[in-house]
């Protein structure tokens, strides 16, 4: 007697173009997070001052809704590896400068102001051609998976960036951090050098002829236009997004307090809780492909929200670390595969010509309220003095956003690619 017994097949490799993209990425964001430490920290020691160490905050964020919808136009007009590799030596100069600076024993606030804003420029002018240059790599069916493993790179970057960051600081002071930071813009600037794309322009990739030269705001408006008439989805998504974003950061804004004020736990024990959120990245980045071979990546989004909700009320009644990490690292691999699919998405059901454009618009849209969260979440706790009222309407923003986006066009079928077509 005889059995057919047939093994797994291998996952596929996504491919060494993609596999360079992925590694520039994390490369790159490991440099955002060394500035985006020691720039504040910089500050503070100059100053000693609370309100200046916040400037730079302000000035890093500012640049993404000045130039969101500008970095979505140039990422549609010029060929988008040019656009990552300008982009990665641009901010190489800007901390080659900075870094000359502080060697030289400059104590001037205002160049480090001026530094913080002219790097965090360049990221708005880079994520879109990013975001756009993914399909260009891999194949349709492929989208979750290298979705999935860009996500899953941020998201550990956001984890063990400021660790790294810190033992830099630590171990050569700020102009050796911010050396060492230069070299990792450099690096990336390499790897983006050594990807073999299309060498055409996005707008010329359609149709085979020169994209046409139109003014910024006729592009800007086509954008916004596609999102409002021609892919609805899109749209309710990116208010889906800014509405989440607004619940998610009037907790997030107050996690470190209330960890240590309301739960009392010392430094040690909240550095479990935020590494927890790198582990629920992982397993959430593992289950994205499962998932988007069977559901659609809006129903996907719609099913996190509420979900993610649920988890933030569920935050209340617990005390013990192990508990609260669990379910932090629950909350975050829900996050994950939330963006995954809505990147799927976009990247599906968008024209690659202004795949860039409609990338910058939709993410400005649902980071405007992450500020206003910000904000707003430590001034209810200085009023109310009660952050479980705030994490209990944190929560329940996120479930009525979630339920009520199941009447909305983003509960449709719209980026599902049917694996038996495959």
């Amino acid at each position: 007697m005889s059995t057919d017994v047939r093994a797994a097949p291998a996952k596929r490799r996504l491919g060494a173009p993609y596999d360079l993209l992925l590694f520039a990425f994390v490369v790159s964001g490991l440099g955002n997070w060394i500035y985006r430490l020691a720039l504040p920290l910089m500050v503070f020691e100059l100053t000693g001052s609370a309100l200046n160490t916040a400037v730079v905050y302000a000035l890093e964020y500012a640049p993404l809704l000045l130039l969101s919808l500008p970095g979505g136009v140039i990422a549609d007009r010029f060929e988008r590896r040019r656009i990552l590799v300008v982009g990665d030596l641009a901010a190489t100069v800007l901390a080659g400068i900075l870094a000359l600076v502080v060697t030289s024993g400059s104590s001037s606030v205002l160049l480090v102001y001026l530094a913080a804003f002219l790097l965090a420029c360049v990221e708005p002018l880079y994520y879109p051609a990013f975001q756009g240059m993914v399909p260009d790599l891999v194949r349709d069916k492929d989208l979750e998976r290298a979705n999935a493993w860009m996500q899953m790179g941020d998201n550990v970057m956001s984890l063990a960036g400021p660790a790294v960051a810190g033992v830099l600081i630590a171990a050569v002071g700020y102009q050796g951090a911010i050396w060492a930071d230069a070299g990792t813009f450099a690096v990336s600037a390499l790897a983006m050098v050594a990807i073999r794309t299309r060498s055409k322009p996005p707008a010329a990739q359609q149709e085979g002829t020169e994209p046409v030269r139109r003014d910024l705001l006729r592009e800007v408006k086509d954008s916004l236009v596609h999102i409002t008439r021609d892919n609805r989805p899109l749209l309710s998504g990116a208010v889906l997004f800014a509405l989440a974003n607004l619940g998610t950061w009037l907790v997030q804004a107050n996690l470190v307090y209330y960890l240590s004020d309301y739960q009392s736990m010392s430094p040690a024990l909240i550095g479990v809780v935020f590494a927890a959120q790198g582990a629920g990245a992982v397993l959430g980045a593992a289950v994205c492909p499962w998932l988007g071979r069977r559901f659609a990546p809006g129903r996907v989004v719609i099913a996190g929200t509420v979900l993610a909700g649920a988890g933030i009320v569920l935050l209340i009644p617990l005390r013990d670390v192990v508990s609260i990490s669990v379910l932090w690292a629950l909350i975050y691999g829900i996050g994950t595969v939330n963006m995954v699919s809505w990147f799927v998405l976009r990247q599906r059901t968008v024209p690659p010509q202004m795949l860039g454009r409609v990338v910058a618009t939709t993410r400005m849209i649902a980071f405007m309220s992450i500020p206003v969260a910000s904000v707003l979440g430590g001034v209810l706790e200085q009023r109310w003095h009660n952050m479980y009222l705030i994490i209990a309407l944190a929560g329940g923003l996120r479930l009525l956003v979630g339920l009520g986006a199941l009447l909305s066009p983003l509960n449709s079928s719209a980026g599902w690619r049917n694996p038996a077509d495959s």
